[in-house]
């Protein structure tokens, strides 16, 4: 599939992107209350005390891996 964008539309998506990475990783600090999750990766989600916190832990941590692939083709 080839996607052609405008540079000004790429840098947009760059942004928006980034943004939600931001998000994400917030979001993950407070569910791991420390950002050792940051190095273990999603290993460390084990170690979290209930499985609400396990799911929103995986969540996150699936969508801020998505952004990395997205962000990989622009």
């Amino acid at each position: 599939m080839n996607v052609k964008m405008s540079i000004s539309k790429s840098k947009n998506l760059a942004r928006r992107l980034q943004i939600l990475a931001n998000e994400a990783t917030e979001e993950l600090n407070k569910v791991c209350e420390s950002e050792h999750w940051q190095s273990l990766g999603f290993v460390f989600f084990d170690q979290l005390e209930s499985k609400e916190k396990v799911a929103k832990a995986n969540y996150y941590y699936g969508q801020l891996n998505l952004i990395k692939e997205i962000d990989q083709f622009l």
